[in-house]
Formats: structure tokens, sequence, C-alpha cells
């Protein structure tokens, strides 16, 4: 795997760590073919349903689809992760964790501020 080292950061409000891309931005195929990597989110979204204030049930509401640019486009040309700060944040990894393997969650707000085609919503 690559590893692009950047001063890229992943900032939350209340935490930052550094971000370490760890999927390679292109891929050689055996024919010589260069292809880009294309990475997708997919995130449920359930509704909470209520009846006389006890939950009774979590039906899919919607179903989230999100294009999250690849590393190159991140962290070098045109640098995603400067000019939209909070595109990637901090999860809920322990701080003294290997750097190459803390995990950041994607802003799908921010996907959308780069480009509206980021983000899709699907009603269920």
């Amino acid at each position: 795997m690559l590893h692009l080292l950047v001063d890229s950061k992943a900032k939350g409000k209340r935490a930052e760590h550094k971000f370490l891309c760890s999927l390679s931005p292109i891929y050689v195929l055996s024919d010589k073919t260069v292809a880009p990597l294309l990475t997708y989110a997919i995130k449920p979204v359930y509704d909470m349903v209520m009846k006389d204030g006890d939950n009774t049930g979590q039906p899919l509401k919607t179903i989230k689809i999100a294009s999250i640019p690849n590393g190159i486009l991140l962290t070098k040309s045109p640098n995603y992760l400067k000019e939209y700060p909070g595109l990637f944040f901090p999860g809920k990894d322990d701080k003294r964790k290997d750097l190459r393997k803390i995990r950041a969650r994607v802003s799908f707000d921010v996907l959308k501020e780069i480009d509206s085609w980021r983000v899709k919503e699907i009603n269920v």
C-alpha cells in the first residue's frame, strides 16, 4: 500500500490527527492499464419509530452513497484536505494507536460542498 506522507490532518471539533492515505490512488493492471481508485461509502440511515413514548422499531429510511476523493485529490492537487479542513475528522480510536491504523470519518456535508454529485440519497 502507498502511504502519501504529507502534512494533512483529520480535524474535528475536539481532536485532530495526521491523515495517512493508505489506499493507493492508482493501480497498474497486468496489461499495463493505469486505473484510478474509486472509493464509495454506503450509509444506511434508520428512522426511529416511537409510539406512546416507546421505541417500536427502526426501519430503513434512506441510503446515502458517497464518492470519496482518492489520495491524490485529497493531498496533492487540488488538496481537498487543506481546502476543506472538516472533510475528514477523527474516529473514536485510542490516541496511542499506530498512526497507520487510526480511522478517520468523512463528512458527507463537506463532500457535497466539494461537488454536489459526490453524495446522493435514496429514499426507501
